[in-house]
């Protein structure tokens, strides 16, 4: 073989090498750049849109503006097993609904319901997921106060954006006059120097708020005599009903991972008798 014949051999096997190179780095998900370990492919993102409030063990922003709590820890472990990556996105109540149902820029919301804020949600196709959680709301007052019928019962105190629905007749009919507040705390403050009757919120949360950020354990209490009700948790989505699907068969299949998380965080025992 002559000179010039070597040299082209070496070109065209020099061309194949190179072309085999492309291939099986574009294979891998990376172009001159070899893949480290065979990482796989980066998670699917998406935005959860969540109530930038102080409703722990339930859920809670922090300072830091981190999301936490019980709702944290069974979306992380559902978005794990799926390979899904969730931002949570905080913001008050009526600005979470807005950007979720009418400027639709975050995939999901929790916690949600049918139920809540049903005039936006109307001509909207909407996918919701099983469960997550039901926990009991009702009035939290002062223990001198319990056992009072619902008829001297004046004021009522509750978040923004909250609708207290077992007392929505006697709201209407102005027989109770509401506070609102953007925090609980600041609720359950009034209602220990009874500048309101009652503060109608999740029993779990109000048990934290009182014990841990207030010092004041017991000083308020549940009344299961007045207006109460169970209220249930879903995810919701306008735009990935795949996805909550997948969501609720992850709950269906992971009952006791979701049961352990309940007891990690005491929901529900505070409404115990």
């Amino acid at each position: 073989m002559t000179i010039k014949l070597r040299w082209q051999a070496r070109l065209l096997c020099a061309a194949v090498l190179a072309s085999a190179a492309v291939t099986a780095a574009s294979a891998a998900g990376t172009f001159g750049v070899p893949s480290p370990g065979g990482r796989a492919a980066p998670a699917k993102r998406f935005t959860v849109g969540v109530e930038n409030l102080q409703y722990y063990p339930l859920h809670t922003v922090d300072g830091a503006n981190r999301y936490r709590g019980f709702a944290r820890d069974v979306l992380d472990a559902f978005a794990s097993q799926h390979g899904y990556a969730f931002e949570y996105v905080p913001l008050p109540i009526n600005r979470l609904y807005t950007r979720f149902l009418r400027e639709r820029t975050l995939d999901f919301k929790y916690p949600d319901h049918p139920k809540w804020r049903e005039d936006l949600r109307h001509g909207l196709k909407l996918s919701y997921s099983n469960v997550v959680v039901s926990t009991e709301e009702g009035a939290m007052v002062l223990p001198r106060h319990r056992g009072r019928p619902l008829s001297e019962v004046r004021s009522m105190g509750t978040v923004l954006g909250f609708t207290p629905w077992p007392y929505r007749q006697a709201i209407d009919s102005k027989a109770i006059a509401i506070s609102t507040s953007n925090s609980f705390d600041g609720l359950l403050r009034h209602a220990l120097a009874d500048h309101i009757d009652v503060v109608y919120m999740n029993v779990d949360v109000a048990n934290y708020l009182l014990a841990e950020e207030l010092k004041a354990p017991g000083g308020l209490i549940f009344d299961p005599a007045l207006p109460h009700a169970r209220s249930d948790f879903r995810l919701s989505t306008l735009q990935h009903p795949e996805v909550v699907e997948q969501f609720s068969q992850f709950l269906q299949r992971e009952q006791g991972l979701v049961q352990k998380l309940r007891q990690k965080y005491r929901i529900g025992e505070a409404a115990r008798p």
